[in-house]
């Protein structure tokens, strides 16, 4: 008698213990709200080094800006409407010659003529309307400044969520095109894969890894220099709670020796970080 007693105690103090410990967790999304605005400041630097012999070039850039993606609707599915434009914009170039040229929307008076020209109008207008939906995914370019493809070469928020819950360990891919547009090519499109891995899952953020790859790389090693710089890798930290990226650092480290005979090298670094800001 005392072990069925003991055993309906058990059956009756455990069970919904272990259906709250076994109830499913929630897919990732992005969750949007119609009206809603999201900024982000975005702050990239690069590096490019050609050289043959004695003979180099290079080229460095530092971009900072604020982007603002304002919610214009969402439909039943969860996919939104976005409007994409710039708050601010900060550019410095250096030219091979050594000359520093640079643009700062908060002091225009003090910047170069030709690239305040050139970068003043793409300030506080609209950019590019997407339709994304809530892993990330870009389902239609309604209308945009830059190509449509630019879109695929990277998503608006970096990554695309899993169509599972988040745990350690967790990994998924995201097969794409890369599109060389000018004026780095024609629209030549190569297979890519961006490779995810959940690092760390807490109730509130997740921390993902991530790593670009070609599935077929071009036969010479030398056709695959302008596709650097849309081959990245790094972290991303997603906010569950509130549904959207919280956080990046992206980098790319690229060498190739000999591309244009001994003594030859070529070289492209860069470094982004992405940063969801409070207005």
């Amino acid at each position: 008698m005392r072990r069925v007693l003991a055993s309906l105690i058990a059956v009756v103090v455990l069970a919904p213990l272990a259906s709250a410990q076994e109830a499913p967790k929630p897919l990732p999304q992005l969750k949007w709200t119609a009206g809603q605005v999201l900024h982000y400041r975005v702050e990239m630097s690069t590096v490019a080094l050609d050289q043959v012999g004695d003979v180099k070039s290079e080229t460095k850039s530092v971009v900072k800006v604020t982007k603002r993606w304002q919610v214009k609707d969402v439909d039943k599915s969860g996919t939104a409407t976005l409007v994409l434009s710039l708050t601010s914009m900060y550019q410095q170039r250096t030219t091979p010659s050594g000359d520093v040229l640079t643009y700062d929307s908060a002091n225009p008076d003090k910047s170069d003529p030709h690239l305040k020209k050139a970068l003043e109008g793409y300030l506080n207008v609209t950019l590019a309307t997407l339709r994304v939906d809530a892993s990330g995914k870009v389902v239609e370019v309604k209308e945009s400044k830059s190509p449509a493809t630019s879109y695929e070469n990277e998503l608006p928020f970096l990554a695309l969520l899993p169509a599972v819950a988040f745990e350690e360990g967790l990994t998924w891919e995201r097969a794409y095109k890369i599109t060389l547009a000018p004026p780095l090519g024609t629209g030549e499109q190569y297979e890519a894969l961006h490779k995810y891995a959940c690092k760390t899952a807490m109730v509130d953020l997740v921390t993902v890894t991530m790593k670009t790859e070609l599935k077929s790389p071009p036969k010479a090693a030398a056709d695959a220099i302008p596709l650097w710089q849309f081959m990245p890798s790094g972290e991303l930290v997603y906010d569950l709670k509130n549904g959207r990226l919280h956080s990046a650092k992206l980098t790319v480290d690229r060498e190739l020796k000999n591309h244009q005979g001994d003594n030859s090298v070529c070289r492209f670094s860069g470094t982004q970080t992405v940063t969801y800001v409070e207005k």
